[in-house]
């Protein structure tokens, strides 16, 4: 049940901010790079939950050997690769929001064209370093088999990852490992200083009674609230979901419950992340929003009008 409410939320959640940007790249002909970014993730998070989140829900109903091994190894090294970029996408849309939200002096607000030149090559340096790093999917990855479950594999209910020696497995586990925690200790750390700037502001603001604003709009200052939000939940969701990783890495057997909730906890910020998008973002809203058709003057009326 917990599957199918995710998915639930998840997939039109994503899909609505992924044709919402779309709708404003095809018809403004102009994305900002935070707009980037949060469109980059609406599409991660939205096949993270196709690859894994509607197979685990089959799963959960007993619907078993639907994958051959091919599709197996498509299946989890999609999701695998999915799940990275939406911990880097989460990276970077905090280290832009970061400079973005940084005063006039500081030697952050330098960075901000440099990062708006260099952002689909960032992009692209991401999905070429996620994909490096999930290899293991391919190589071991499998289809169930009604024989009994060797060491170190890694039941996702609807496929197996068949690691060949504790060495492959223990490895493959810290390389995840020390990638997302290095991700989170960044995030973490750019998450602390926006907090920081936002409460000098506040207090400058309350001490002199003035409107005097950081180096941006509120709308920045907002979005830079949405971004702390998302890094929060992130840490929350994706630090359950480590630290049973953690705990496999230590057993050559893993329980299936224990992967389930593993992926379910996984799955969770790819389901929430666009709640909060619809709710904090006002171009979204704007878009989202059912519009009065304006009245039409006939001919006719424009004619009367001026004889009168």
């Amino acid at each position: 049940m917990f599957f199918l409410i995710l998915n639930g939320v998840g997939i039109p959640g994503n899909s609505i901010i992924l044709g919402v940007f779309t709708h404003i790249a095809f018809t403004e002909r102009k994305l900002l790079p935070a707009d980037v970014l949060v469109a980059h993730l609406s599409f991660v998070n939205l096949f993270l939950i196709l690859t894994q989140g509607i197979p685990q829900t089959f799963s959960a109903f007993a619907y078993k050997d639907l994958y051959n091994t091919p599709f197996c190894q498509f299946l989890t090294f999609t999701s695998r690769v999915t799940r990275a970029l939406s911990i880097s996408l989460t990276f970077l849309l905090s280290i832009y929001q970061c400079i973005t939200i940084a005063a006039a002096s500081s030697r952050l607000s330098y960075l901000k064209p440099k990062l708006s030149e260099c952002l689909w090559h960032l992009l692209v340096f991401f999905w070429l370093l996620d994909g490096s790093t999930t290899y293991a999917s391919i190589l071991y990855g499998s289809q169930i088999q009604n024989v009994t479950i060797q060491q170190f594999t890694i039941n996702l209910g609807y496929c197996l990852v068949q690691f060949p020696s504790r060495a492959a497995y223990v490895n493959n586990g810290i390389m995840y490992l020390t990638r997302d925690l290095l991700f989170v200790i960044l995030m973490a750390a750019a998450s602390i200083y926006i907090l920081v700037i936002l409460y000098q502001h506040r207090k400058r603001v309350q001490g002199i009674h003035s409107r005097e604003r950081l180096h941006g709009t509120s709308a920045e200052i907002r979005a830079a609230k949405t971004v702390v939000t998302l890094v929060t939940l992130f840490v929350i969701f994706f630090g359950v979901d480590n630290m049973i990783w953690v705990y496999t890495l230590t057993d050559s057997y893993v329980p299936r419950l224990l992967n389930d909730v593993r992926v379910l906890s996984s799955s969770m910020y790819a389901a929430v992340c666009p709640v909060i998008v619809i709710i904090s973002n006002r171009k979204v809203k704007r878009h989202l929003q059912c519009r009065k058709p304006e009245k039409q003057v006939s001919i006719s009326e424009v004619t009367a009008s001026s004889t009168s």
